[in-house]
């Protein structure tokens, strides 16, 4: 059927564990971020293909994963730097949602000292 997005397998690893997953092939790494979530229970992390960190507001074909691919995940003590370059995005919604108003102010003073 057109439009109908097709289920792929995807393997997720870190140093210490792995487990695989199935995604639909139009998920968006944002997505990704919530199954890990759900079976590792960590909130802050990175992930990785190919060496290429990715940006949960991108979809899976800006980096090219398929069926069978791999995803390295970088789990993190604590949530990064909220900074304006800074492209990492972490699941914890609540925490940003609560720190909104404190993250758009940061993110002026990050771009006035990126410009300074």
């Amino acid at each position: 059927m057109a439009g109908e997005s097709r289920i792929m397998m995807i393997k997720f690893e870190s140093p210490t564990s792995e487990f695989y997953a199935e995604v639909k092939e139009k998920s968006s790494v944002r997505e990704l971020m919530k199954i890990i979530t759900k079976v590792w229970g960590d909130e802050h992390m990175r992930l990785y293909h190919k060496s290429k960190e990715m940006k949960c507001d991108q979809f899976l074909s800006a980096y090219n994963i398929k069926d069978g691919s791999i995803v390295k995940v970088q789990v993190l003590a604590e949530a990064p730097d909220h900074h304006p370059l800074n492209h990492v995005c972490t699941n914890n919604v609540k925490f940003m949602e609560k720190n909104r108003n404190l993250n758009r102010f940061s993110n002026i003073l990050g771009l006035i000292h990126c410009v300074s």
